[in-house]
């Protein structure tokens, strides 16, 4: 089968090559998904490039996080999804740009009947990741300020969403003209450029000194240090992405600043795990469970329903336009997800 392989580290257009791979075979509690389109994501340029990612994998290695397909083999215990179309965040969050891909059950879904597959494909990821971080981690309640960080991304586009559709009150940064009208289109009622101004200064004069009530940091690096003098007392600073940060959210950072502005800092990490292995537990791992995956799934597919939330797609690229695509991401070239058409 054709997949898009990492053939060693470096830049992704000149290391990501489409090879003709082993198909894979799912194991019990995982399904094989013939997949109709995927993503690129952050991600994937530290994996292309070697930096510290939560599973390290050497080369080679097929990219891709996410998929929409169908549902074509499974095993033990998986047999419940054949036939069904579906999107997945894949085995150990690779694999998934490819004609065939292997999900743990845990990390599969019902796709949304109303979205086409590149759609659908760009839902799972940014849409799970911003509810669990902005509801359940955030606490994110009606009439609040809510702060998102590269809000024309993927992940951003879909904070601003969840934002408005829950009665908050939504500001957003990104950079450039283009990206903050994207923003502004979405619902934010301020987008700031950070490329032109302080965004901290913009917060505390369009909140009159108040602050932001919850902070969705998808940037990490320069972002927080801002992010810390213009949050809300007792708000809420969530830790989701490390876009900004070369040594991806590893630097260490003084605490005293979240003493003098009694705010929380709250880690965000989507992975839905039924058993975490002791291991994994001991060295930190503990992500949520097929409850939580669950119950963030139907509330979305409410909100998809009633026409509040959808995904924004900026680009549908072949599997061998991937690696340019990269590049653009990480230049920051992009607005919103960009999927990979695998198959048709």
């Amino acid at each position: 089968m054709r997949a898009l392989q990492v053939t060693r580290h470096g830049s992704p257009d000149q290391v990501l090559k489409v090879l003709d791979v082993a198909v894979p075979e799912p194991g019990p509690r995982q399904v094989r998904i013939r997949v109709a389109a995927g993503t690129l994501n952050h991600n994937d340029i530290d994996r292309c490039r070697g930096r510290l990612v939560s599973v390290p994998t050497p080369p080679p290695f097929t990219l891709g996080m996410e998929v929409c397909g169908i549902v074509e083999a499974a095993g033990a215990g998986g047999e419940g999804w054949l036939g069904r179309r579906v999107v997945a965040i894949t085995q150990m969050a690779l694999g998934g740009l490819a004609e065939l891909a292997i999900a743990p059950i845990d990390s599969v879904f019902d796709a949304p009947p109303q979205l086409d597959d590149a759609l659908a494909a760009a839902f799972t990821l940014a849409f799970h990741t911003t509810h669990l971080a902005l509801f359940r981690r955030g606490g994110l309640r009606e009439g609040e300020t809510l702060l998102v960080h590269s809000g024309a991304s993927g992940l951003g586009t879909a904070a601003i969403q969840l934002g408005r559709a829950a009665g908050a009150r939504v500001i957003a940064t990104a950079g450039g003209p283009e990206k903050t009208k994207l923003c502004e289109a979405l619902g934010a009622e301020l987008a700031i450029d950070h490329q032109q101004q302080d965004f901290a200064t913009a917060v505390l004069d369009h909140t009159q000194d108040v602050g932001a009530h919850v902070v969705c940091d998808l940037a990490g690096g320069s972002f927080v240090a801002g992010s810390w003098r213009c949050i809300a007392r007792e708000g809420r600073y969530l830790a989701v992405g490390f876009a900004d940060d070369p040594e991806n959210g590893m630097a260490g950072r003084a605490l005293r600043p979240a003493c003098a502005g009694n705010f929380s800092i709250v880690g965000v990490m989507l992975a839905w795990v039924g058993a975490v292995p002791s291991a994994l537990r001991r060295a930190g791992f503990q992500p949520f469970g097929r409850d939580v995956a669950e119950a963030v799934h139907t509330d979305l597919l409410r909100w998809l329903e009633r026409g509040r939330i959808r995904p924004v797609v900026g680009r549908r690229v072949p599997l061998e336009a991937a690696g340019a695509a990269l590049v653009d991401h990480e230049a920051r070239r992009t607005t919103g997800r960009t999927v990979v058409l695998v198959t048709t």
